[in-house]
């Protein structure tokens, strides 16, 4: 799976790519990989862990690995890591 830097993407891009991470956990899980397995040995969170705080960052990977793809859960997480990126360039977060 390649990796896309969260910097790059736009809200949209944001988006197609955590449905994107969705796809690729449930294929790791379907052909076979234990869950401890996989999350010892994979980095795709990394960049994530960065930008989201730590209860959000719970949150996401429960999404992730369950393939939770509930609109107001996906925008919440969306509006974090844009918050997170608009701070770090010095802007106030879309409210």
């Amino acid at each position: 799976m390649k990796k896309n830097p969260l910097k790059s993407l736009d809200r949209s891009g944001l988006k197609e790519y955590l449905f994107e991470i969705q796809d690729y956990v449930a294929t790791q899980f379907t052909s076979g990989k234990d869950i401890d397995d996989f999350l010892d040995n994979t980095n795709i969170f990394d960049e994530f862990e960065k930008v989201l705080p730590d209860e959000e960052y719970g949150i996401f990977v429960i999404t992730i690995l369950n393939k939770i793809r509930t609109d107001y859960i996906i925008e919440r997480l969306l509006d974090v890591v844009e918050g997170s990126h608009n701070r770090s360039n010095g802007h106030l977060p879309k409210s």
